[in-house]
């Protein structure tokens, strides 16, 4: 999807994703299989607040949700992103991968990576994101807001976002993106809704 690289940078604060997922075609919802079975796991001297993000860890493909108000669109037929993750570093951090669409649609998706660390000090995450055609590596911060785990960027800046994660059970979880209306208060616009891939090895 060589059209949408030079929108993919952007794609986990998500600015474009919507356009990006209609630029694919309606195609069958093929699926790679997982390229590993073995995720890591922490190390013995990782905060313990690694588990906050742990949901992350292994294989899932993605659909996109639009909030109408009410209640979420239902997914695009057919086009289905993927998100992996794993421990890194010895165990310190979490890394995971993106690609969009997933590449057993296309073998050229765009894709970035994500590290994830925990700053016991600052008590909260410090993430690095990297994509194809970004040209840039954009700085995040997350950490628990109201009983949520809240992720908002830091460089480029970008006041007028937000991202919550919501994890429903061991095999499914949500990214809701946010932004402020004209009264300055926070709404919702999309849902990147995760379901884990079984790994057959």
């Amino acid at each position: 999807m060589r059209k949408s690289m030079g929108v993919a940078g952007a794609v986990f604060a998500r600015t474009g994703v919507v356009a990006i997922f209609s630029l694919l075609p309606a195609m069958a919802q093929e699926v790679a299989p997982p390229s590993r079975c073995e995720f890591g796991a922490p190390h013995e001297n990782a905060p313990p607040e690694l588990s906050q993000f742990a949901f992350l860890i292994g294989d899932y493909t993605v659909t996109l949700h639009g909030w109408r108000g009410d209640h979420w669109s239902p997914p695009q037929p057919g086009v289905t992103a993927r998100w992996n993750g794993y421990y890194g570093l010895e165990g310190m951090a979490i890394v995971d991968e993106w690609y969009q669409p997933d590449p057993a649609q296309d073998p050229n998706a765009s894709r970035g990576v994500n590290v994830r660390m925990y700053d016991p000090e600052a008590k909260e995450w410090d993430m690095m994101w990297v994509a194809t055609g970004a040209h840039q590596v954009q700085d995040l911060r997350a950490k628990m807001i109201d009983g949520k785990l809240t992720m908002w960027q830091v460089y480029p800046e970008r006041p007028g976002f937000r991202a919550e994660f919501e994890t429903y059970d061991a095999d499914h979880w949500a990214r809701i993106s946010y932004a402020k209306d004209e009264k300055g208060d926070w709404v919702k616009q999309y849902k990147l809704a995760a379901s884990r891939i079984p790994c057959t090895k």
